[in-house]
């Protein structure tokens, strides 16, 4: 007897297009017979469930007869099969009360279409059942489903035929156009059903497929959606109202809670040592909140300015302290803004934050120190410095290249003169202004100095640059 694994927490899901029905009929059994183990969704099972059929080859062009078809289902705990589901009977088998139940009524649908699909799959080649091979199976599986919603497409719309809004005459044996406008056919990923992709089409299917606004590919009728439970890969946005992947919208996933004081490194950007795992292992505020798709942006939602921040997005509730920029162009929050120096400089006195692009605050490239905001340098006095928890740096140079602030320990210690007009240059400058001839020039004088190859290449940045 030919037989897969359909389910099962120990194998990969290649996507076989009869695991979803198998997993309404399994939580159905477990739901009548065994409620404390009935699976909550299809993405959290920890039950298998295998599909086998037995068959009686006939003289060649007749199709095999289907004699049997099971499914067994257990405990992925469990040696041996616990409920076993009987078609040509129609009962479920209790295997451990040796008893059996007649199937309801709400099984017969999914039972259809999985006795359809697999009188369909025994007129194919057999395919090894082993392990390296379920994928192969799996793919085999989905275009025999393919083709056989396809055919259940065209009777769905012969069926329609008697109110005169199908012309049999122009139904065409096409697999992948509508036979009624010609419209591309979509096909659930999960379980391949057909609908017309025309919304004005009497094939369009009611209700409408779940598509992913921006990848079409992406598309599931709303049973197998609904099967998947909290892990769902399509979404609706709230903002637009369109089905997106899961992937593509936005979640906060809840304000960190109790966060050990970091205190900040002086003239440092490098994140505070452990900042990124207190994140992790933190609880949180809240579980994770879904947002809104790439082209929304729904009230109240931010992103802090830190990559590495404990969410991409933030909820309105978790945004409370955060900090804004005196320019107003950069937000991080809270936790960011007082424990990654990557984000903002602190003004040595007033204890301000500022970005590092910001024209209120100038810092030394080098070392990262800041002189005082110049609301605080117009107000400090000489004696102030003696009062500040921070020395601000003393910026007394800028670089002859890329016109950078350096202090005055940076500038004596780590910068370079210009070989022609001794201006000083920063260290990334320095690395990109040595020549041939080993002297260290400002992007100014490049095109003055004698050496042939340093003409040239400057010639050939500004010839670059037009």
């Amino acid at each position: 007897m030919p037989a897969w694994t359909i389910i099962s927490p120990r194998e990969r899901d290649y996507g076989h297009p009869m695991r979803m029905k198998i997993f309404r009929i399994m939580k159905t059994v477990y739901r009548m017979l065994d409620p404390p183990n009935e699976p909550s969704a299809i993405t959290e099972v920890g039950h298998i469930a295998t599909l086998g059929y037995a068959a009686v080859l006939q003289e060649k062009p007749e199709p095999p007869i289907i004699s049997s078809v099971v499914i067994h289902f257990r405990l992925f705990t469990e040696s041996v099969t616990r409920f076993a589901l009987l078609f040509h009977d129609m009962q479920i088998e209790d295997k451990v009360h040796d008893v059996r139940i007649p199937v309801p009524g709400e099984l017969a649908p999914d039972m259809m279409d999985i006795y359809d699909f697999v009188f369909a799959r025994s007129q194919k080649l057999l395919i090894s059942s082993r392990d390296s091979d379920y994928w192969a199976e799996c793919d085999l599986a989905r275009r025999v489903s393919k083709q056989l919603h396809v055919q259940k497409y065209c009777e769905r719309l012969l069926r329609q035929e008697g109110d005169g809004a199908v012309d049999i005459a122009g139904l065409r044996p096409d697999i992948s156009r509508c036979p009624i406008c010609d419209s591309n056919l979509i096909h659930c990923n999960s379980c391949q059903v057909a609908s017309c992709e025309s919304h004005v089409c009497r094939g369009f299917s009611d209700p409408p497929f779940a598509r992913c606004v921006r990848h079409k590919m992406e598309v599931l009728c709303f049973p197998c959606l609904q099967g998947q439970g909290s892990k769902r890969e399509l979404e609706k946005c709230p903002g637009c109202n369109s089905w997106c992947c899961a992937r593509d919208i936005s979640s906060c996933t809840g304000h960190p809670l109790s966060i050990p004081y970091m205190p900040r490194v002086f003239s440092s950007k490098f994140i505070a040592p452990g900042l990124i795992t207190a994140y992790t292992e933190s609880t949180r505020t809240h579980p994770p909140k879904r947002g809104s798709c790439m082209e929304c942006k729904l009230p109240g939602w931010r992103s802090c300015r830190n990559k590495l921040c404990w969410s991409h997005s933030i909820c309105p509730e978790c945004t409370s302290g955060g900090q804004t920029c005196m320019c107003g162009e950069v937000w991080a929050c809270d936790l960011c803004a007082e424990h990654d120096p990557s984000v903002f400089i602190r003004c040595p006195r007033c204890r301000r934050l500022f970005c590092y692009s910001c024209c209120y605050i100038d810092d030394c490239l080098m070392c990262n120190s800041s002189d005082l905001c110049h609301d605080c340098a117009e107000e400090v006095s000489d004696t102030d410095d003696k009062e500040l928890e921070e020395m601000p740096a003393k910026l007394v140079a800028s670089c002859g290249s890329c016109e950078v602030k350096m202090c005055d320990l940076c500038e004596s210690y780590l910068a370079v003169s210009c070989a022609v007009c001794s201006s000083r240059l920063c260290i990334p400058c320095v690395r990109d202004a040595e020549c041939s001839c080993d002297r260290v020039l400002c992007d100014g004088c490049v095109a003055d100095h004698g050496c042939g190859l340093c003409s040239q290449r400057h010639r050939s940045d500004d010839n670059d640059g037009s």
